[in-house]
């Protein structure tokens, strides 16, 4: 008898720890972690890369002249598309005299590729008022990089070194303008000068980088 009693406090101190025998004392499920975690912060933007095409602003204009007149020397079309004006774009003129509703106008990000069989009109040739019509190349050829004016014999600064029967107009086209007019006083003796050729960069700042607007190409004219 005795030993029947013992066994039933036992049964009884453990149906109390247990939750037996209709105690309301139960155990509770554990809160899943989606029900505890505190909502994290959103993470921060990382700030958007600039484009690799994207000019790096340069300190000043002729820092800018510079680095575009290498990449006409280096053909490298791409660099220099980096650096088209992005509202006005670049115009091509193969004279001083800017003709600019016959002139050819690139908008920043279409310059023609290097091997685009494409005839554009880029004016007239001086004399026979024949039209220009050429392959962008072709035109790069004759009309932008013809003598090689990254080491030109002067380097005029919003002056025009190369004078002859043609108004330079630039002032004009773009007006407040900078520009570079990288020239050469001639190349046989004999010719006395008459075949002097300059290549003009004419440059404006947009939103603190310095762009090409117009590339002009002046020589003697008849």
């Amino acid at each position: 008898m005795w030993r029947l009693l013992s066994i039933l406090a036992v049964m009884l101190v453990l149906g109390g720890c247990l939750g037996l025998g209709g105690n309301d004392n139960t155990l509770s499920p554990m809160p899943s972690a989606s029900q505890t975690a505190e909502p994290s912060a959103e993470p921060s933007l990382a700030p958007t890369p600039i484009p690799s095409s994207s000019p790096t602003p340069a300190p000043t204009a002729e820092e800018t002249a510079k680095a575009i007149m290498n990449a006409l020397k280096q053909q490298d079309t791409e660099k220099l598309s980096s650096y088209i004006h992005p509202e006005k774009g670049l115009l091509f003129s193969p004279y001083g005299h800017i003709e600019k509703d016959a002139a050819v106008t690139f908008k920043a990000g279409e310059l023609p590729a290097w091997d685009d069989s494409k005839l554009y009109k880029w004016g007239s040739y001086d004399g026979s008022g024949e039209p220009i019509s050429l392959t962008f190349k072709d035109y790069f050829e004759k009309f932008v990089y013809d003598k090689n004016f990254a080491e030109a014999e002067k380097v005029g600064h919003n002056e025009i070194l190369g004078r002859g029967n043609t108004l330079v107009n630039i002032g004009e086209i773009y007006p407040g303008s900078t520009y570079y007019d990288y020239y050469f006083s001639g190349f046989d003796p004999e010719l006395s000068g008459m075949d002097w050729e300059s290549l003009i960069l004419v440059l404006e700042q947009h939103n603190g980088a310095w762009y090409v607007c117009a590339i002009v190409h002046s020589q003697w004219t008849i």
